[in-house]
């Protein structure tokens, strides 16, 4: 037997690893006997019953078609086999020279057709066949024949043509049969090497080791693309959302207290006014307070929307002093005229009030007294009550002052944290941007050399795989003969009108044609 090359054995070990023990089996196999099998309906038991009892024929049947020196179909004249039934037998075909019977050529008129499609079909579907004989037969005459004693229509069957066959190429498979199982395996064996060496190589070239790396590199580089924009738009817009907000709600504060004030100044007394700087000074702390510890969290939620690590915290303002000092309250001309204007108002009511008293002599001093005492009393209460109106309306503009002053010294303190927060912001939005860059073309350039090593891999792969393909061709070139091809026997068969009649009508026999050989 032709030895394998060392290369073919190699490719084979990488790509089949039974391959080597299932070629060993073949080449020590000792093939015998005949596996009969075929289409159900086909007469198969009957002619096996037929073939053992016709005489002169030492035919031994096995049941292992690996194990068959030739192997037997049967097949029905009624209608062409398909290329489903013939996969089935495709490993038979390749490895066993093939007996193939069409029978029941005496019930279908159509049998010829049946036998040249059913041989085209085997020939197109296993080209690498062993050797494969078409021979149309008549069960049903050789039963006939047998039990009437008629030799004529025995031989008329086809049966014996059949038997010669079988026998022939039992007596051919002491010497070729264990060649064939050899050639066979051999032949199978490279195809599925070959195939899983195709598979191997379209899986590698399709790209599919490849697309998570791939989309995963689309990915980096879209997000370096789109780096820093969009969160820059973010802080510039946070930042002045952060202005707005925190300028309009100290001003409403400032604006709230004002009123307060003004609301208590025109309901206090001269006690009370003299504690009311102190309650507008804490007053207008609370606000500032309220003012930066707002704006604090304001800049905290635009860090957090902007994923950026907290800025370092802003000093405390609650104990820092504020711009506002106590009321200054020196006496003008103005008093001094409100006291003369008080004292001749006192006077006046004084002397229209005792005026009736005059026409009494004896209270004439009394009198005089009591002029003094009611208009000392009057122009001291005229004098006091100017003097409360006084300070309510210096209280007021002082209110307005101090509070106009705590208002802006606070909004400037707003507005330079609003800028400090956003170029501290804008920094670390630079910085996080550099770094994210950084990591960003860190990973491409990992991504970049698995893909170049997945490249090279392929290319090596890819060589190997051509260079296996190229060793299993020279290595197959030693089993490849010219003895494999499909022979259709088509023997003359001809009805006497007394043998035909009980089975069909003359009609339906049409003359035979001479046998024809179909190569490869």
């Amino acid at each position: 037997m032709t030895p394998l090359s060392e290369d073919m054995k190699s490719v084979l070990r990488r790509w089949n690893s039974g391959a080597l023990d299932e070629i060993e089996r073949a080449r020590v196999s000792r093939p015998a006997g005949v596996h009969l099998t075929g289409t159900a309906g086909s007469g198969k038991s009957e002619l096996r019953r037929e073939l053992s009892r016709l005489g002169g024929a030492a035919i031994h049947f096995t049941d292992s078609m690996a194990d068959a020196a030739v192997v037997m179909i049967v097949v029905d004249a009624s209608a062409p086999v398909g290329r489903v039934e013939v996969e089935q037998w495709r490993a038979a075909l390749e490895s066993t020279p093939v007996v193939f019977v069409v029978n029941k050529i005496d019930v279908h008129r159509h049998w010829r057709e049946v036998v040249s499609v059913d041989s085209d079909v085997v020939d197109e579907c296993v080209p690498r066949a062993v050797e494969c004989t078409f021979h149309p037969i008549s069960v049903r005459l050789a039963r006939t024949g047998r039990e009437t004693g008629d030799a004529a229509m025995s031989a008329e069957s086809g049966l014996g043509a059949v038997a010669d066959r079988l026998g022939a190429l039992l007596l051919q498979a002491t010497a070729l049969g264990s060649q064939r199982k050899y050639s066979a395996a051999v032949q199978d064996c490279a195809a599925g090497a070959r195939a899983s060496i195709v598979a191997r190589a379209r899986a590698v070239t399709g790209g599919s080791d490849t697309a998570e790396l791939r989309a995963r590199r689309a990915e980096l580089v879209g997000e370096r693309d789109n780096l820093g924009g969009d969160r820059r738009a973010l802080l510039h817009n946070r930042i002045q959302r952060v202005r707005v907000e925190s300028l309009h709600a100290a001003a409403e504060d400032f604006r709230a207290l004002v009123a307060e004030v003004k609301r208590t100044i025109d309901g206090s007394g001269r006690a009370e006014l003299t504690h009311l700087p102190a309650h507008v000074a804490e007053s207008a702390r609370g606000v500032r307070n309220r003012a930066d510890a707002a704006l604090t969290a304001r800049l905290r939620a635009v860090e957090t929307d902007l994923g950026l690590t907290l800025l370092q915290a802003e000093p405390s303002v609650a104990d820092a002093p504020l711009d506002i000092g106590e009321p200054s309250r020196r006496r003008g001309i103005e008093d001094v005229v409100m006291i003369f204007l008080g004292a001749s108002a006192g006077v006046g009511l004084g002397r229209l009030v005792v005026s009736p008293m005059a026409l009494v002599p004896a209270w004439a001093v009394a009198n005089t007294v009591i002029t003094l005492v009611l208009g000392g009393a009057l122009a001291w209460w005229i004098t006091r009550s100017r003097a409360l109106v006084a300070d309510r309306a210096h209280l007021r503009g002082w209110t307005q002052e101090s509070l106009a002053r705590v208002k802006s010294s606070v909004e400037q303190r707003l507005l330079s944290r609003i800028l400090d927060a956003e170029s501290a912001l804008a920094s670390a939005v630079s910085t996080a941007d550099r770094d994210a860059v950084a990591r960003i073309d860190v990973a491409l350039a990992e991504v970049d050399a698995e893909l170049r090593r997945l490249a090279d891999h392929r290319s090596a792969l890819l060589s190997a795989c051509d260079r296996d393909l190229s060793a299993l061709e020279r290595g197959l070139e030693r089993f490849r003969g010219p003895d494999r091809g499909v022979f259709v026997a088509r023997e003359p068969v001809h009805f006497s009108p007394a043998q035909v009649e009980p089975i069909v009508s003359p009609a339906q026999v049409e003359p035979i044609g001479e046998p024809v050989r179909r190569s490869q």
